[in-house]
C-alpha cells in the first residue's frame, strides 16, 4: 500500500507526495512538515515487495493527541508473498495506532506492530504457498518536537541534524551483531555475502520483539524511513548531502536515483520528512 491517508477515510495517492502541515501539539509545540515519499522495484528485481504509507489526521486533537505516523516495510517470501506481508504490516499499524486510545505513543506504536506481526504470522498459516512470509518495518511517530521510531528487521530510520546524519534504529541482522560484537567493521558489514540475512522479522514468529525509540527535534531537521534496498547501497555522506542539498519531493528521487546507479539489486523505498518550523 503506497498511500497517503486521512483518518476520515483512505485516500489512494501518487507514489510521490509533498505535504505541509501544521500541527499545535500539547504542549504548545507547532509542527510544520514537509513530506515526500517514493518506492521503486530496482534494476534486477521483477515486483516490489515493499510497501510504505503516512497517516496525518485531519482532526487537530487527534493531530495533537496521536501525531502523524510513517512506515515503510521491506516484505520476503515467494510467490508475492513478501509483498502480502509488507501490506499487511503497512495497513495493520496505519489502522490499529490510531484506534488505539492510549496517550503514550511508544506503547501505541508496540502494539500495533505487535498486531501487525500476529496478522501476518496467521495469515501465513492459512496459506501453505505463504509459509515463512515476513516483513522488516520502521516506523516514526512525529507528536510535537519528538519523534517516537520503532522497528523491526533492517529497514532504517535515519536522523538528519546539524549538518551530521545518524542511523536512529538498530539492524535486527547477522552482519549488525557481528558489527556490535566487534568481529566486523561497518565497511565490511556492508559488502559482506551475508548482509542481507536479517535476525528478526513481522510474521515468521507469533512473537515478536520491537526496539523503540525516541529523538527531540529541531526546526530543519530531517527524518528518513527506507528499506536496505536504499540504505546499502548509498553512504551516509551521499545520504547526508542529498537531503541537505534539496526538498523532500526532490531528494527522495535523488536518493532512489543514487541506489539505482549504484546497481539497484534490490527494491527501493524511502519517506523523508523535513521538519520546517517548530515553536
Amino acid at each position: 500500500m503506497q498511500c497517503g491517508i486521512s483518518l476520515d477515510f483512505w485516500e489512494p495517492v501518487s507514489i510521490l507526495r509533498a505535504i505541509n502541515y501544521w500541527e499545535k501539539s500539547a504542549l504548545g509545540k507547532q509542527l510544520r512538515l514537509d513530506v515526500a515519499q517514493l518506492t521503486d522495484v530496482g534494476r534486477k528485481r521483477d515486483h516490489n515487495e515493499d510497501n510504505m504509507a503516512y497517516v496525518i489526521p485531519k482532526d487537530p486533537q487527534v493531530m495533537s493527541k496521536k501525531g502523524a505516523l510513517f512506515i515503510v516495510a521491506d516484505g520476503m517470501g515467494g510467490h508475492a508473498a513478501g509483498e502480502v506481508a509488507s501490506e499487511i504490516a503497512v495497513d495493520t499499524v496505519s489502522s490499529i495506532y490510531y484506534q488505539d486510545g492510549n496517550d503514550d505513543v511508544a506503547a501505541s506504536l508496540l502494539s500495533a506492530i505487535k498486531r501487525a506481526n500476529t496478522s501476518i504470522h496467521q495469515r501465513a498459516a492459512e496459506n501453505m504457498s505463504r509459509s515463512g512470509m515476513g516483513t522488516t518495518c520502521v516506523a516514526a511517530v512525529l507528536r510535537g518536537n519528538v519523534a517516537y521510531i520503532a522497528n523491526v528487521g533492517d529497514s532504517r530510520a535515519y536522523l538528519v541534524s546539524g549538518g551530521q546524519v545518524r542511523q536512529v534504529s538498530q539492524d535486527h541482522s547477522w552482519v549488525a551483531e557481528q558489527v556490535r560484537a566487534g568481529l566486523l567493521t561497518e565497511e565490511q558489514a556492508r559488502t559482506h555475502a551475508q548482509r542481507n540475512v536479517i535476525t528478526r522479522s513481522l510474521g515468521t514468529q507469533p512473537d515478536v520483539e520491537v526496539d523503540v525509540f525516541s529523538e527531540q527535534l529541531e526546526e530543519d531537521d530531517s527524518l528518513i524511513l527506507c528499506t536496505d534496498g536504499l540504505s546499502g547501497l548509498i553512504s551516509d555522506a551521499d545520504l547526508q548531502r542529498i537531503v541537505a542539498q534539496f526538498v523532500p519531493q526532490e531528494s527522495v528521487y535523488h536518493l532512489v536515483e543514487r541506489a539505482n546507479e549504484n546497481g539497484g539489486p534490490d527494491n527501493i523505498t524511502a519517506i523523508v520528512v523535513h521538519v520546517e518550523e517548530v515553536g
